[in-house]
């Protein structure tokens, strides 16, 4: 089903294989889309990292240590946006009308 002419998403497939065949309404949503892929690039980066780091290739740990630091910040920042999303959604359906 699609609302507000964007199509639906499988929450199923990684967003880096996500292919969108529309564009988005409004530049927040454009916004959302960007803030969304480069969270999922820098969680990328970061198992890179870990996967050099294990395997002895990574150049240094200081860079791997900061790769780690930037995926998990980008992440517990989409964490509270999705949160705040939620409560004003939530406040949404409690309107009464």
């Amino acid at each position: 089903m699609k609302i507000g002419g964007t199509p639906p998403i499988n929450f199923n497939q990684p967003i880096n294989k996500m292919e969108l065949t529309e564009k988005p309404a409004s530049s927040s949503a454009q916004a959302f889309t960007h803030f969304l892929t480069d969270t999922n690039d820098h969680l990328l980066a970061a198992d890179n990292a870990l996967q050099e780091l294990a395997s002895g290739q990574a150049p240094s740990l200081h860079q791997a240590m900061l790769t780690l630091e930037e995926a998990k910040i980008s992440f517990q920042f989409l964490e509270q946006v999705r949160n705040r999303l939620m409560s004003a959604w939530q406040d949404i359906l409690r309107e009464q009308i």
